[in-house]
């Protein structure tokens, strides 16, 4: 199974003060580090960036936005928006305000998605789940996701009742709190 790295960066970031995807960190954008991890970790054949219409031509990666019918819709529509875009592959779905993330942990996510490819694997650290740091995978993934959507449950965990999920513990694999750091206010940045 082909795996897509896809960042998500299509939420307002009202609490940044400006689009955080785009945002200079260390020199380069706060995606460019998703995407450097993602080729770093050697699992991904491409990478594309779903976010929304606004943003869509800010990218050096493909593009997806949320499809029609289901606009606005956090996360999980852009995470449909992908699946869509990219049937019957892996996602490897990391936000794009998680700049820190190691490529090591991509690779381990990945590692434990092959092995179970029906089933969803999440980061878990210190008892948190990061459900934005995963692989989302299994047969019609898209349509799951669509079905999800249609109900308006739009949190991640309603999406995780109606699918196989996993959670893999990043602190027992060396990954602790820092390199997960989801960044929502300037205050976040490390």
């Amino acid at each position: 199974m082909k795996t897509v790295g896809v960042i998500l960066a299509g939420g307002n970031s009202t609490r940044f003060g400006e689009d955080k995807a785009l945002y200079e960190l260390r020199g380069k954008p706060m995606y460019e580090h998703i995407a450097e991890a993602m080729k770093e970790s050697g699992t991904v054949k491409e990478i594309m960036v779903s976010t929304n219409r606004r943003l869509a031509g800010s990218f050096s990666y493909e593009t997806v936005t949320d499809l029609p019918g289901f606009l606005d819709k956090g996360p999980l529509g852009g995470i449909y928006a992908a699946a869509k875009h990219r049937p019957g592959c892996r996602l490897m779905v990391v936000s794009c305000d998680t700049p820190y993330v190691p490529a090591g942990w991509l690779l381990k996510l990945h590692g434990v998605a092959q092995a179970y490819e029906e089933t969803l694997i999440l980061t878990e650290e210190a008892g948190q789940i990061h459900p934005l740091i995963g692989i989302y995978q299994g047969t019609d993934l898209a349509g799951a996701l669509r079905t999800q959507l249609e109900t308006d449950r739009l949190s991640m965990r309603a999406f995780f009742e109606n699918r196989q999920t996993a959670t893999l513990d990043a602190t027992a694999h060396g990954v602790h709190g820092d390199a997960l750091v989801n960044i929502n206010r300037r205050m976040d940045i490390l």
